[in-house]
C-alpha cells in the first residue's frame, strides 16, 4: 500500500508566497480594466446626454434649458435646504424638464464618481449629515447655453442651438465636476449648471492615481453630440493661465466665434 504523501508546511508556504507575488503584479492590470470599464460606461451615459438634447431642442423650439434648473426644479426642495446635497439625496427626486428625456436612470451617474462618493462624498462644502449620500446625478450642463447665463452681460450666451456660432464639436453640453474643493475651485457639484467662468471647473478624477484626485481628466459631450475626454484649463500654480480661454475661462464653454467683452 503506497503512503500518500502530505504536503510540508515549507512547501505551502511557497505556494502561497507565489500566489501573494502573482495576486500583486495582476491587481493593477485589474484596476485599470476596472477603471477603463467604468469610463466607457460614463462616456455611454454622456452619448444619452447627446441624444437627449436632440429631442429636447426638437420640442422647445431650438431653446436649451436653463443650465440650474435642467435636472431639478428647485436646488431647495424644502426650506433651509443644503443645496450641495441635492446630487445625492435621493428622498427628492430630480423633476427638470431636461430629466425625462433621459429615460435611463442609470445614465445620470458615473460609476467612478458613484466609486469616489463612498469616501469622499461627505468632503464637499457644508455637508449635512442627516442627508444620505446615495448619488444619483454626476453631469452639469454647460451654463452658457441655457437663459440665465453670466456670459450674456459679455456679449456671449446662447440660450438657442442657432445662436451657437462657435463650432458646435468644440462647447460642451454636459460634462463632469468634482464633489472636493481644490485650490483655485471653491465651487463643486452643487446644481446642475457647470460655469466655465471661472467658476466651475471640469473634473479631475478619471485616469488619477488614488491620493491625487486632481490630477485626472472629467468627460464631456459637445453639442454636435460627440463625446471626448476634457482636462481642466484650471492648475495648481493659480498664476498658470496657459491653457485657460481668453486667459480665464474653462475650456470649451464659450458659445461664440467672438471673444468677451469683457474678461
Amino acid at each position: 500500500m503506497t503512503q500518500r504523501r502530505a504536503f510540508t508546511l515549507i512547501e505551502l508556504l511557497v505556494v502561497i508566497a507565489i500566489i501573494a507575488v502573482l495576486m500583486a503584479i495582476m491587481m493593477p492590470s485589474l484596476q485599470r480594466i476596472k477603471a477603463q470599464a467604468q469610463e466607457i460606461s460614463c462616456r455611454s451615459n454622456l452619448r444619452q446626454y447627446g441624444i437627449a438634447q436632440s429631442m429636447y431642442l426638437d420640442e422647445h423650439g431650438g431653446r436649451y434649458p436653463m443650465a440650474w434648473t435642467s435636472l431639478v426644479k428647485t436646488e431647495y426642495p424644502e426650506p433651509g435646504y443644503q443645496r450641495y446635497c441635492r446630487w445625492h439625496d435621493p428622498r427628492y427626486p430630480a423633476d427638470g424638464p431636461f430629466w425625462r428625456y433621459l429615460s435611463e436612470q442609470k445614465s445620470h451617474l458615473c460609476p467612478t464618481f458613484n466609486t469616489l462618493a463612498r469616501t469622499m462624498a461627505a468632503r464637499h462644502p457644508l455637508h449635512e449629515a442627516k442627508n444620505p449620500i446615495k448619488p444619483y446625478y454626476s453631469y452639469s450642463m454647460n451654463a452658457f447655453l441655457g437663459p440665465g447665463n453670466r456670459a450674456a452681460s459679455s456679449g456671449g450666451g446662447a440660450e438657442k442651438l442657432a445662436n451657437v456660432t462657435r463650432r458646435t464639436n468644440e462647447v460642451f453640453f454636459f460634462s463632469e465636476e468634482n464633489m472636493w474643493l481644490r485650490p483655485g475651485c471653491a465651487q463643486v457639484l452643487n446644481d446642475n449648471a457647470l460655469c466655465p467662468d471661472a467658476t466651475d471647473w471640469f473634473g479631475t478624477f478619471h485616469g488619477s492615481k488614488r491620493g491625487d484626485w486632481n490630477a485626472g481628466t472629467a468627460n464631456a459631450v459637445f453639442v454636435d453630440g460627440h463625446v471626448d475626454k476634457v482636462r481642466s484649463a484650471l492648475k495648481d500654480d493659480p498664476k498658470d493661465n496657459s491653457e485657460k480661454e481668453f486667459g480665464r475661462y474653462e475650456k470649451f464653454g464659450w458659445p461664440s466665434k467672438k471673444p468677451p467683452l469683457r474678461l
